[in-house]
C-alpha cells in the first residue's frame, strides 16, 4: 500500500432522510439571554463531548491509552453494561492519546470477513472508518495523526488525520456463530494498536483530568454533576480545543464564566447557580431530542442521522443519548420497531410475523450483514433454550415458495416454524435491525422494514 498523507473517508451524508431534528441554535457573541439560558444552549453543545470524555475515563481505568482492549465474546442475556447489546460482532476498543505523536493501527488480511474500526473524535464526529466497506479485506497500517501534524507518514502506511487529540478506536468483528467464535477471534488478536516514536510537530494541549477510578462518572448521566458539568467541559475544551465553526457557542460560554481549563462551579454563587439551572434545563431539551433522532421508516423508525454533526449541537446530543458513539449510516443502519400493524404494542403473549418479501431483505451489500435481534422492554437480550437472541444473514432461514421469508415473534415456539422463530419474552419486546453496509435504496430511506402483524 502507498505511502499518503490524505485522510480515510468517514463517508458522505446519510442522503435523502433529512436530520430529524432541527439544528441548535446556539447563542452567538453579544445576544440576549439570561445566564440561565446561555447554560442551557451551553449544556446542549457539551453534552455529548463531556459523554465522551466520561466514557473515555472508565476504559481507561480499565486498560490506559494507546491500547488495544479486545471483547472475546458474544453478548448473552447477562450483559446489562450497555442497552441492545448485539450478538453480532466482536468488539475491540482503544482510546488514543496523540499528544506524544501518532498512534499506529494494523489490520491484517481479514478475508471474507467484515471488520470495521470506525474512529471518533471527542466531540462524538466519525471522522474516518477503516475495514471492509473502505479498503476491503486486505491488510493495511494506518497512522492516526494529531492535529496539525507535518511529519514524515512512513512507507507502506496510510495516514488518518484526527481533528482532536484524544480519540475513540471502537472496532468491530463479524461472527457468524458459536462455530465461527474461535475464527473471529485469531482475527481480532491480528490487530494492534500501539504509540510511535515519530513526534508531535506543534503546541501540544494539555491532558484530560485524571480520572478517579474508584468512582468513574457515568457516560448516561451527565447532567449529575450540576453545575460542575461545565468544569468538565471546561477540561475537554482545554485539551481539545474545538473547530473554528464552534467559536460562536465558545463565545457564548465564555460569557457566563466557561473557558477552557477553568471551574466555573466555584465562581460567583449567582453564576454558579445559573449554571445549575442551566443544566436541568438542557437536559429537559437533551432528553425531548433523544425522542426525535430516528425518521420513520414505514412502521418502524431507522438511524439516517448518525456520525457528524457539524454545528447541530441538539441532534449530536440527542445521538449521545440513545446511541453515544454511533458511525455514519453509510456504515450501518439501525431500525427500531414500533407497534404491530395495527397500532397495538408487542408482547410475546401473541405470535406475530414479518414477511420479508422476495428481494425484499434488509438491503446490504454483498460485504455487509444484517439481522434481526430481540430485546425485552428494557431492551436487553431474552433468555430462551435455544440461546437464539438475533436471525439475520447467517442463519439457516426456511425460504417460503413464492420466495418470501417469515420471521415469527412469540414467547412459544410456533408449531413448523422453528427455524424461523425469535423467541420473545412473556411480557413487551422490541426488535432492532442492524444493516451494515446499507445500499443506496436503504440510505435514502426507500426500503421500509416490513410491518409486524399478529396472527395469534
Amino acid at each position: 500500500m502507498a505511502s499518503t498523507t490524505a485522510a480515510v473517508s468517514a463517508g458522505a451524508s446519510a442522503g435523502s432522510a433529512g436530520p430529524a431534528v432541527a439544528p441548535a441554535a446556539p447563542a452567538a457573541p453579544g445576544s440576549v439571554g439570561s445566564a440561565e439560558e446561555i447554560a442551557a444552549d451551553g449544556y446542549v453543545y457539551g453534552y455529548s463531548p463531556v459523554a465522551m470524555a466520561r466514557t473515555r475515563a472508565g476504559h481507561v481505568c480499565r486498560g490506559g491509552t494507546n491500547s488495544l482492549l479486545n471483547v472475546p465474546l458474544l453478548s448473552t442475556p447477562a450483559s446489562r453494561s450497555v442497552v441492545a447489546p448485539n450478538v453480532d460482532t466482536l468488539y475491540s476498543v482503544a482510546w488514543l492519546d496523540l499528544r506524544g505523536g501518532p498512534v499506529r493501527l494494523t489490520l491484517p488480511d481479514t478475508t471474507d470477513r467484515y471488520v470495521v474500526f470506525e474512529m471518533l473524535d471527542i466531540y462524538s464526529n466519525v471522522f474516518a472508518n477503516v475495514g471492509t466497506r473502505l479498503n476491503g479485506s486486505q491488510p493495511g497500517t494506518y497512522l492516526i495523526t494529531p492535529p496539525g501534524w507535518s511529519g514524515t507518514v512512513p512507507a507502506d502506511t496510510t495516514a488518518i488525520a484526527a481533528p482532536s487529540w484524544d480519540v475513540w478506536a471502537l472496532g468491530r468483528t463479524l461472527v457468524s456463530g458459536d462455530d465461527d467464535l474461535p475464527a473471529a477471534r485469531a482475527v481480532q488478536r491480528q490487530y494492534t494498536v500501539a504509540a510511535t516514536d515519530l513526534g508531535v510537530t506543534g503546541p501540544v494541549p494539555p491532558a484530560l483530568p485524571a480520572v478517579d477510578c474508584a468512582s468513574p462518572p457515568d457516560p448516561q448521566t451527565p447532567d449529575d454533576a450540576g453545575a460542575a458539568f461545565f468544569d468538565e467541559l471546561a477540561a475537554v475544551l482545554a485539551a481539545d480545543p474545538p473547530p473554528a465553526a464552534d467559536d460562536p457557542a465558545i463565545a457564548s460560554l465564555a460569557s457566563v464564566g466557561v473557558v477552557p481549563g477553568s471551574t466555573p462551579s466555584t465562581g460567583d454563587p449567582a453564576t454558579v447557580a445559573a449554571l445549575a439551572a442551566g443544566v436541568t434545563a438542557g437536559e429537559t431539551e437533551v432528553q425531548a431530542a433523544a425522542e426525535g433522532v430516528l425518521v420513520p421508516s414505514g412502521t418502524w423508525l431507522g438511524s439516517f442521522n448518525g456520525g457528524v454533526y457539524g454545528t447541530d449541537y441538539l441532534l449530536r446530543s440527542g445521538v449521545g443519548v440513545v446511541g453515544l458513539g454511533a458511525n455514519v449510516p453509510q456504515e450501518s443502519l439501525y431500525y427500531w420497531s414500533g407497534p404491530d400493524v395495527d397500532g397495538e404494542p408487542l408482547t410475546g403473549g401473541h405470535t406475530y410475523r414479518m414477511r420479508f418479501a422476495a428481494g425484499e431483505l434488509p438491503p446490504v451489500e454483498a460485504d455487509g450483514f444484517w439481522s434481526v435481534t430481540m430485546y425485552d422492554e428494557d431492551m436487553f437480550l431474552v433468555p430462551n433454550s435455544l440461546r437464539r437472541y438475533a436471525l439475520g444473514d447467517r442463519s439457516d432461514l426456511a425460504v417460503n415458495p413464492d420466495g418470501s421469508i417469515d420471521l415469527y415473534l412469540s414467547a412459544t415456539a410456533p408449531a413448523g416454524h422453528l427455524s424461523n422463530w425469535l423467541p420473545a419474552p412473556d411480557g413487551p419486546f422490541n426488535l432492532m435491525i442492524r444493516a451494515y453496509i446499507p445500499t443506496d435504496s436503504a440510505l435514502a430511506n426507500s426500503w421500509h422494514p416490513p410491518a409486524i402483524e399478529k396472527i395469534s
